[in-house]
């Protein structure tokens, strides 16, 4: 009987033994520490910053789970509880430069990560942590890029400039003014000049000097331009609509239409319905991706730029250049 009972109890020993090792590796190998996740605070409009699609499967391949806001969550609560349930990274989509003071200090008292995305938080937010990072691009470099565009156009022909001026005769369809839209049509002109055409806007008013609305039942008999600028694909298929409707789209020197997107997939739309001749776009794609990596980096704590092609600004921001359909 005690043979037997000494075998069980070498037996049992061995077998705790065994499984003291394995837990001790499974405890160094981090079986039992939370998978890593980041945060996705969407902004007010859930605006698409990023394409959510790529930035969760980017994260999904190293082995890090996206976590997001839920619909009408403040951005302060929402960082709360985000952070309460793991995430070691926020993005923050934002509309406006105005970042809530609670969400900064959430952020900072669990040590998480921030990368902003959409509007930029400004240099004060940025500076404020070595922690803070803004990623996203400046709408002057759409403007640059279709500017350029419009010059070489010109200067080719593939714009008339049909009155013979030298100067390009150009209307402004812009149903939303300020910020980026602004910035977009003022680089796209300056940038014009740049490759030297110079611009000329056609406004139009009526006989008391009103600005008339951009419709053909009120521009009929108007002059028509060489060139109508828009800071949207919904203002350039408007635009073009109007233009068709005018018969400023017939002869030899039919207007030409430029518009900046938000997306690929718009941009290409109205260059293959043949709405515009060039469309500067913003990539939500590229942007997931630099995204994801910055998340992974500040995860593993490594340097956030390391291994994504970009590099930051002195004040902390990853600019994404725009790309061109033409």
């Amino acid at each position: 009987m005690k043979r037997i009972f000494s075998f069980v109890f070498k037996a049992l020993f061995v077998l705790a033994g065994a499984a003291g090792c394995i837990y001790l590796y499974l405890y160094v190998t981090g079986y039992f520490t939370p998978a890593p996740a980041v945060g996705y605070i969407h902004s007010p409009s859930r605006a698409a910053y990023l394409d959510l699609e790529v930035l969760k499967n980017e994260l999904a391949a190293g082995d890090v789970s996206l976590l997001e806001s839920e619909e009408g969550e403040a951005p302060a609560a929402a960082a709360q509880r985000l952070l309460q349930l793991g995430a070691r990274v926020l993005i923050v989509g934002q509309d406006d430069p105005q970042v809530s003071g609670a969400l900064l200090d959430a952020a900072a008292q669990a040590g998480a990560a921030l990368v902003f995305v959409g509007s930029d938080p400004g240099v004060a937010v940025l500076a404020a942590s070595d922690k803070a990072w803004y990623l996203g691009s400046e709408a002057a470099h759409g403007g640059e890029l279709l500017g350029k565009q419009v010059a070489l156009a010109y200067r080719d022909g593939v714009i008339a400039d049909e009155n013979g001026d030298h100067l390009l005769q150009y209307a402004l369809f812009q149903t939303e003014s300020g910020g980026a839209h602004s910035q977009f049509a003022r680089y796209a002109l300056e940038e014009c000049e740049h490759y030297g055409v110079y611009t000329a806007l056609v406004e139009y008013a009526d006989g008391e000097g009103e600005p008339l609305p951009f419709n053909a039942e009120r521009l009929t008999g108007q002059q028509k331009p060489e060139f109508i600028l828009c800071t949207s694909p919904q203002d350039a298929r408007t635009a073009y609509a109007v233009a068709q409707e005018l018969g400023w789209l017939e002869g030899e020197a039919p207007v030409r239409i430029g518009a900046v997107a938000q997306n690929r997939e718009d941009a290409q739309a109205l260059v293959a319905d043949g709405v515009a001749l060039a469309v500067p776009y913003y990539d939500p794609q590229a942007a997931a991706r630099a995204a994801a990596a910055m998340a992974q980096n500040a995860i593993a704590f490594r340097f956030i730029g390391q291994d994504t092609g970009f590099s930051p600004d002195a004040e902390g921001r990853f600019i994404l250049p725009f790309q061109l359909i033409q």
